[in-house]
């Protein structure tokens, strides 16, 4: 690695010295990939984009640049480009206002910090900066990352020496994080990072995806009788936005207060993007942002993994044609609801039978619109599995034992699809098959687990590492704050 004297200010003056001011706009943040895409590494098993910086609309005005990690002393280098381009393309996006930042960690990122890496942190941050024009640093430790070593002291002190040395420059090197929402509670592992950065981080985009059926309860929900409210039931989506945010942003509801001007919500681009967190209709997070400024607590803006995903394409080779960036660049640079389709209402009165070890009937009642409804998708597990004309359709091919979750849409003649029904969660029967396993269970619903349990779900063993009562949404496979998978 480099060395680089940081008593000695840059004499860099090219477009990528300039670090763009941030701190009174509204933003929207997006990831960018630093390698090459796969045949199917979607969760639906699509393909995301390979791209240069330059490809990506100007309607993200931050992007982060994914990821410094590494043994030791984290590093970065670009997997596609020489540093001479990546700093070219960096000050491209200078140019045009935009800032680029690294971002540390990642699911896989194993960082693990040492007291006394405080300065070569520090040294290696700035070596990045005039490298490759980089604008600030996102944290975006996970999963053991955030408590591993000593991250938590040596992380900060550096980031702190690291703004100060060019904050004597006269720029604001910006300072931001990425953390899942469940470590955001009021006794949660990123409290320390949050703590020991006040003053010095610029916003925080919590991930608002990938949690499963993890969210919050609402006293003044259900007509005030209250409701749990998770973060992949769309048919409450956007009480799930509002109520999150309002949570984090006055420090309510057992989460840590985030200022509202430092606070940007995190969603994935699509549903090739996360496992789950999708908002399937735009309007809801139009309605969350009116609620939260009618309420004077108008936050920074969005977030979304990620821009290459945003110019991906599905399994089947359809492009999602940068649907983010689309939908969202009215809110964010004006605010604006956009006009409402006149879509039909959702189904209703889901249910199911004729239940085998491998198949099911799914049946609902009609929904209603101004256009004829002319079908009616069904969708398990998030994936959309049949389309038909009636009201009731037929799911084969299902594994014993195994539980599904089912929701359904309608479909009228001008093409407008409606919110999703409620979704209902079915067990197939057991098949007189399954070996005997003794001491582990099948998953269950409504059960209370504790630490040190040991389930199977869909074939696959996890262990339990936080005690809870388990929900339809907590299943092992997306409430990975819950479960940890068994190899």
């Amino acid at each position: 690695m480099a060395d680089i004297n940081s008593s000695i200010p840059s004499t860099l003056t090219d477009d990528a010295a300039g670090m763009p001011d941030m701190r009174n706009k509204k933003i929207m943040l997006g990831f960018w990939q630093n390698w090459p895409a796969g045949n199917s590494d979607g969760y639906q098993q699509g393909q995301f984009a390979n791209m240069n910086l330059t490809d990506i609309p100007e309607a993200y005005n931050v992007i982060a640049v994914a990821f410094m990690k590494g043994e030791g002393i984290p590093t970065f280098k670009p997997y596609n480009l020489s540093d001479a381009e990546f700093r070219r393309q960096v000050g491209v996006l200078n140019c045009q206002g935009r800032a680029v930042l690294i971002s540390l960690g990642g699911a896989d990122a194993h960082i693990a910090l040492k007291t006394g890496d405080e300065d070569k942190l520090k040294d290696e941050i700035i070596r990045l900066v005039e490298t490759y024009g980089f604008d600030g640093l996102d944290i975006d430790l996970e999963q053991t990352a955030i408590n591993a070593a000593n991250n938590k002291t040596v992380l900060p002190t550096a980031l702190k020496k690291v703004k100060d040395y060019y904050a004597a420059q006269g720029k604001n090197f910006i300072i931001s994080m990425a953390p899942e929402f469940p470590y955001l509670r009021t006794a949660g592992n990123y409290l320390d990072y949050i703590s020991a950065l006040e003053g010095y981080y610029d916003f925080i985009a919590p991930q608002y995806y990938n949690q499963g059926g993890d969210g919050l309860w609402v006293d003044e929900a259900n007509g005030g009788e209250g409701a749990w409210i998770t973060q992949n039931d769309d048919t409450v989506k956007e009480d799930f936005l509002y109520y999150l945010t309002e949570s984090l942003v006055t420090g309510t509801r057992n989460y840590t207060k985030i200022p509202p001007d430092k606070f940007v919500i995190g969603l994935p681009s699509n549903v090739d993007a996360a496992a789950s967190g999708y908002v399937v209709d735009p309007q809801a997070v139009y309605r969350a942002f009116s609620r939260l400024d009618a309420n004077n607590l108008s936050i920074k803006g969005l977030m979304t993994w990620s821009v290459n995903w945003d110019n991906g394409k599905s399994k089947t080779g359809v492009a999602y044609n940068w649907e983010f960036a689309k939908r969202y660049t009215q809110l964010i640079q004006g605010g604006v609801l956009p006009p409402q389709p006149e879509k039909p209402n959702a189904p209703t009165a889901l249910t199911v039978s004729a239940l085998t070890a491998t198949s099911l009937q799914l049946s609902w009642s009609a929904a209603t619109g101004i256009n004829p409804v002319v079908s009616y998708t069904v969708y398990r597990n998030g994936n959309a599995i049949g389309q038909t004309g009636s009201l009731s359709l037929q799911d084969r091919g299902l594994t014993a034992n195994t539980q599904y979750s089912y929701f359904v849409t309608a479909t009228d003649s001008k093409g407008n699809q409606s919110l999703p029904s409620s979704s209902l969660t079915v067990k197939t029967t057991d098949d007189g098959t399954t070996p005997p396993n003794p001491g582990i269970t099948e998953w269950e619903i409504n059960h209370a687990y504790k630490a040190g349990d040991i389930v199977t779900y869909q074939g696959k063993k996890y262990t339990c590492i936080q005690s809870h009562t388990s929900n339809a949404g907590w299943t092992p496979t997306a409430a990975f704050t819950l479960w940890q998978l068994i190899a």
